[in-house]
């Protein structure tokens, strides 16, 4: 295993250890603020990512993406709003992902790229204190696994480009073995939780899908910005956002159709 690997290994088995725990031992309140944490690391790569510059401003945007979820936390019946507001942005996100490079100076204005990172954290922050703490798991082991996946299947297969303006490295074979990763990651839950496959499989699929978007949104905003990395405070991965960029638009897809699958008796 080669030194950047390595580390890579080390520091996304050191994060997934955190999380767990997080997840498995902390109140609501705790997990609230375990994962307003990540957010505000990742409002200040997002406005870096945004084009924002020197202390006072990207303070500013810190501080902002905070009071928001605070206000969240307060007010629980706003957080299906922001969860349908985010997964709205995650649609047009797919549209500006296909006209890249034409939507790279959308992308590059501040006046879109800072909004939109607070629809884009605020909406993973509520869908990650909203489902329940094994869902959360499970978003993140999906996730982790249709991204190992890919990885491996693009290696082995890949040969058709998936988005070569915007990720030349991703192939379609590559987004095929993802999306069997994910929908394995589907059957395992369906039989764990000995709910209707079919319910899961829809999970699964829709948090595929929307992995895909936040991976290839994130690097739009890189490639506009000319940078390989949002960040580099964790080894081997870059920055948090590098980490968590599908995470962010999966979870708020999978919290919007759990809780409807919820109310139609499904799960």
């Amino acid at each position: 295993m080669n030194s950047a690997l390595g580390k890579r290994v080390a520091s996304g088995v050191a994060l997934a250890g955190i999380v767990l725990a997080a997840l498995a031992w902390l109140p609501d309140g705790g997990r609230a603020a375990f994962f307003l944490l990540f957010a505000l690391v990742a409002a200040h790569e997002w406005a870096k990512l945004a084009g924002v510059s020197g202390a006072p401003a990207l303070i500013g945007g810190v501080a902002a993406t905070g009071a928001l979820l605070v206000v969240l936390w307060l007010l629980p019946p706003a957080r299906t709003a922001m969860l349908v507001a985010a997964a709205a942005f995650w649609l047009v996100a797919a549209v500006v992902v296909c006209m890249y490079p034409a939507s790279a100076r959308l992308v590059r204005h501040a006046g879109f790229a800072l909004p939109v990172g607070l629809l884009a954290l605020g909406g993973a922050w509520c869908a990650l204190t909203t489902l329940p703490p094994a869902v959360v798991i499970w978003v993140l082991a999906a996730v982790a696994a249709a991204d190992t996946c890919a990885y491996f299947a693009g290696r082995r297969f890949g040969t058709h480009p998936l988005a070569p303006r915007t990720s030349p490295g991703k192939t379609w074979e590559g987004a095929a073995g993802g999306a069997l990763g994910a929908l394995g990651c589907g059957v395992v839950a369906a039989w764990w939780a000995d709910a209707p496959l079919a319910a899961w499989l829809g999970l699964a699929a829709a948090l595929f899908a929307a992995s895909v978007v936040g991976d290839l949104f994130e690097s739009v905003l890189k490639r506009t910005r000319g940078v390989k990395d949002s960040g580099a405070l964790l080894p081997g991965h870059g920055g948090v956002l590098d980490r968590v960029d599908s995470v962010l638009a999966a979870a708020p897809a999978v919290a919007l159709l759990h809780g409807l699958f919820q109310r139609a008796a499904l799960l």
